[in-house]
């Protein structure tokens, strides 16, 4: 739950759009702000310099006579110089004129030098002076705007805004792609390490809320995966160390009635002991192999994943009372004795009769078949948390420390077993508790050298 509250609290990734979206736009209107001052700079240093005129002073153009004034400005900045005296006359022109206006009345001259209200698309740049005998005269520079210079405004403004753009855009892709690149690279190689049956690989980026459930999605998979593939391992294995044993439990045994049955042909004149001791060794050995391969089918029927029990409530105590009654003259019957402790007090747990029942009684089978008399037999039972808790123990020889931890696997056996053991039935107990949700396990006991603890759960009341 914390995992799945923390992943809704990442940004999504249609926040990021949007704010990708408005980083462009802004990044647009930057690129536009940058290519004006830029054309504005370019234009004014490089193309057109008549922006350098208001540092030209009038002391700098005018010379009297008229045809002293300097012509070299109108090289540089183009346009052309006019004379005005004091009742607007044009009196002299230096330069090549491009207009007809010879004289200047009724404010002319002022509407022409206001830019709102000039549509001649000529600059005018005016200058007091004073003539021969110190009257005031206006020395006009008028300078044509060139189309060329507005082209050039335009292509200028256009280079600089496509540059600005495409180095906005760049810098600010790489940025974003690097916020998903690293996210995207983690799936690949996590997909590749899959395709190459390793299952360990686990992402571990942090980014968006869609990433982040791409990665818990697919750190889940490999996980089963990976568990699936121990498992499908272990199976394997399992498997193979049961054909090998069961090789050899077979094995033997067929050869013990090969040689004896061979025997018994080849020499029809033996004695009736030898003869009915090589039988009883042929009957042994046939009761064996037929017990073997009925543990072998049994144990293959549970795990089927179709096997189904039928189970239904049952009060675990006085049935578990009733099995240790049915079995009591046969502990009376090997000396054993017997210390009982299951309580009265119903406790109610849904099992299969038969299947349970052959769990108690290859434990109490066990118990009787490896111990000597004198042996005390112990079963208890209780509830604890909610299940039930079943006892069965003895104080005999235990089991070896060796293979307490492999007791439930297949043909696991003691030293000193007694010569008609499978090596099956604790595994199939196992598989029978189980298949009833429960667990079973060897415990350690300062009283009982052997005891173990099934656990039940329990149905409703």
């Amino acid at each position: 739950m914390r995992r799945n509250n923390s992943i809704r609290g990442r940004r999504p990734l249609k926040k990021l759009f949007v704010r990708n979206y408005i980083v462009i736009s802004g990044l647009l209107l930057g690129a536009i702000a940058v290519a004006l001052v830029s054309t504005d700079i370019l234009m004014n240093r490089v193309v057109d310099r008549t922006g350098d005129l208001p540092q030209i002073a009038g002391e700098d153009i005018y010379r009297y006579p008229f045809e002293n004034i300097d012509g070299k400005l109108l090289d540089r900045y183009g346009g052309w110089f006019e004379v005005i005296d004091e009742a607007g006359e044009v009196i002299y022109v230096r330069g090549n004129k491009e207009d007809d206006i010879v004289r200047y009345r009724d404010g002319l001259l002022y509407a022409k030098m206001d830019m709102q209200r000039n549509d001649d698309s000529i600059y005018y740049h005016a200058y007091s002076v004073k003539g021969p005998n110190q009257e005031p005269y206006i020395l006009l520079w008028k300078i044509p705007m060139r189309l060329d210079k507005v082209s050039a405004a335009i292509a200028i403004f256009a280079a600089c805004f496509a540059l600005g753009l495409l180095l906005a855009v760049y810098l600010y892709a790489k940025y974003s792609v690097k916020q998903v690149e690293k996210p995207i690279r983690q799936i690949v190689e996590g997909i590749k390490e899959m395709e190459r049956l390793n299952y360990t690989k686990r992402l571990t980026f942090t980014a968006e809320q869609e990433f982040d459930e791409i990665r818990e999605a697919f750190n889940g998979l490999a996980e089963r995966l990976q568990r699936t593939s121990a498992e499908k391992e272990a199976a394997e294995t399992s498997r193979k160390n049961m054909l090998l044993h069961l090789s050899h439990d077979l094995k033997t045994p067929m050869t013990s009635i090969y040689g004896y049955s061979q025997l018994l042909l080849d020499d029809p004149s033996l004695e009736e002991s030898r003869r009915r001791k090589y039988i009883q060794y042929i009957h042994e050995k046939s009761s064996y192999t037929a017990n073997l391969i009925k543990d072998l089918f049994e144990l293959a029927k549970l795990e089927d994943s179709h096997q189904m029990l039928k189970r239904e409530k049952v009060n675990i105590t006085k049935w578990f009372q009733q099995i240790v009654a049915e079995c009591y003259s046969e502990i009376e019957d090997k000396g054993f004795g017997l210390d009982v402790q299951i309580p009265e007090e119903p406790l109610p747990v849904m099992l299969d009769h038969v299947h349970m029942k052959r769990v108690i009684m290859n434990l109490i089978g066990n118990a009787l078949k490896f111990n000597a008399a004198g042996t005390v037999l112990y079963a208890s039972c209780e509830n604890k948390d909610g299940r039930a808790v079943l006892w069965l123990g003895d104080d005999g020889i235990g089991v070896q420390e060796p293979i307490r931890e492999h007791i439930f696997e297949e043909f696991t056996r003691g030293a000193g077993t007694v010569k008609d053991s499978t090596g099956l039935g604790l595994a199939i107990c196992k598989k029978i508790v189980t298949l009833h949700q429960g667990t079973i396990e060897l415990e350690a006991d300062r009283r009982y050298s052997t005891m173990f603890r099934i656990s039940l759960p329990c149905a409703d009341a």
